[in-house]
């Protein structure tokens, strides 16, 4: 029997309110009364809805994970042969420049230094990431090698992934688009850039 949508709703509306917290706090410094202040609600019916502080952790971690997945499998479907300079330009404009998520997982990457489960995870959507990268580069014929491909895709990942994590320290001045051309810069010593078209 499907959940009533009132208990799906009252679930979200306590998630987004931990998801703040934790943004705001830390995920170590976040306790229930926290979540239940943020969301306006009795610790009690946060306890009820969620369970404890450990279940609410690994419902924050599935909520950020499957919300990066979906979002790297939309760019995959719409993408589908798409050339590589369209997927470079949503990468470096949509997949990680949620504020929220980029703070959460912040949050988590600390502790997947010691949770194997976790750790997992982050490996997961981020290898997805870089194979749809190197796929596409396949496809348009950058690089000699499989290899070369990967550590291209990894080294534009770690592009959009710094900016997103060093953000907040106002070393770089510049933005995405910046980045973006120095994705190019790395495609080009792979053998073509992206857009760049072949006779």
């Amino acid at each position: 029997m499907a959940r009533p949508p009132k208990f799906e709703e009252r679930n979200e509306e306590i998630m987004r309110a931990f998801e703040q917290c934790v943004a705001r706090k830390g995920l170590a410094a976040t306790t229930l009364a926290d979540v239940a202040a943020e969301a306006g609600l009795p610790r009690s019916l946060v306890r009820y809805f969620m369970g404890n502080r450990d279940e609410m952790v690994d419902r924050l971690i599935e909520r950020v994970m499957a919300r990066a997945e979906t979002s790297l499998s939309r760019i995959r479907d719409e993408a589908g042969d798409a050339r590589l300079e369209g997927l470079l330009d949503t990468f470096f404009g949509e997949v990680f420049a949620n504020e929220l998520s980029n703070a959460v997982i912040g949050e988590l990457w600390y502790l997947a230094r010691n949770d194997e489960h976790i750790r997992s995870r982050l490996h997961g959507v981020y290898n997805y990431a870089i194979e749809l990268l190197a796929g596409a580069m396949q496809r348009e014929r950058v690089g000699g090698s499989a290899r070369q491909r990967r550590v291209a895709a990894f080294a534009i990942l770690s592009l959009i992934l710094g900016q997103s994590s060093l953000n907040d320290f106002g070393i770089f001045s510049g933005g995405a688009q910046d980045l973006r051309k120095a994705a190019d810069i790395i495609l080009a010593q792979h053998g073509l850039a992206a857009g760049t078209k072949r006779s």
